[in-house]
């Protein structure tokens, strides 16, 4: 079996790691001869005006879209379907850290990830000869004639023998999802190897299937969602024997 024919290429610039401030941006690209493709930024910034102190922020987006991504598999007398369509994702995602050293005793954490990706599909497929030689005879694109969206129970109908009778259904792939992770950590050593640590730990997840990325609403949806907060107390305590 010959596999579509793939390229990629990526590339990454960066400053002086011995400066204040540090600065470094590096993307890639994959794409192959079905029109699969993808690419990637990640921009790199970072701040260290003194040793006990750091800020850096990585924010990433990339774009994927794959002409061949599974779906579901679904039974038709006795036999499965499997269905493959062409996903269309955008994700975007930031790295916030910084980490203060307030005196040699008393030191402060932070970890915040905002990330939303969001994928649609289009133009479903049928898996027929899974091992032809051929790429294109591997799958039969569904036609208007055989396929449906039903949008009050957000499904697909699917007509394989244009019967006019539905012969299975395939639910709506497509998606919207939202997340939020964040750690704050305070660590005070109040005697030598004797430590005490105040954990806030926050988190928050969302989901739809709309499929249409959008960086404001997404980023506006996440932050409206209820988060879950847990707060964590750990003492240590070093006793000399």
């Amino acid at each position: 079996m010959i596999l579509p024919s793939r390229w990629n290429t990526w590339f990454n610039i960066s400053s002086d790691p011995k400066r204040t401030f540090q600065f470094s941006f590096n993307g890639s690209k994959r794409w192959s001869n079905d029109g699969s493709y993808s690419y990637s930024f990640r921009p790199r910034i970072t701040l260290r005006p003194r040793n006990t102190f750091s800020l850096s922020l990585n924010p990433f987006y990339q774009v994927n879209k794959d002409n061949l991504q599974y779906v579901d598999t679904v039974e038709k007398e006795n036999e499965n379907r499997y269905i493959f369509g062409q996903i269309d994702q955008k994700t975007f995602g930031m790295v916030l850290r910084f980490n203060y050293s307030i005196t040699p005793t008393l030191t402060i954490q932070y970890y915040g990830q905002p990330f939303v990706s969001a994928g649609k599909y289009s133009h479903f497929k049928r898996i027929t000869q899974p091992r032809a030689r051929n790429y294109r005879d591997r799958f039969h694109t569904l036609t208007n004639s055989e396929i449906h969206y039903d949008l009050e129970e957000e499904e697909y109908l699917i007509d394989e023998d244009l019967n006019g009778t539905v012969d299975y259904s395939v639910g709506n792939p497509d998606f919207n999802f939202r997340q939020f992770r964040s750690n704050l950590v305070v660590r005070w050593e109040y005697t030598p190897g004797s430590t005490l640590y105040f954990v806030w730990s926050q988190g928050r997840t969302d989901y739809e299937s709309t499929g249409n990325f959008s960086f404001r609403n997404d980023m506006r949806s996440l932050f409206n969602v209820y988060p879950q907060n847990v707060f964590l107390v750990k003492f240590n305590r070093w006793f000399s024997l």
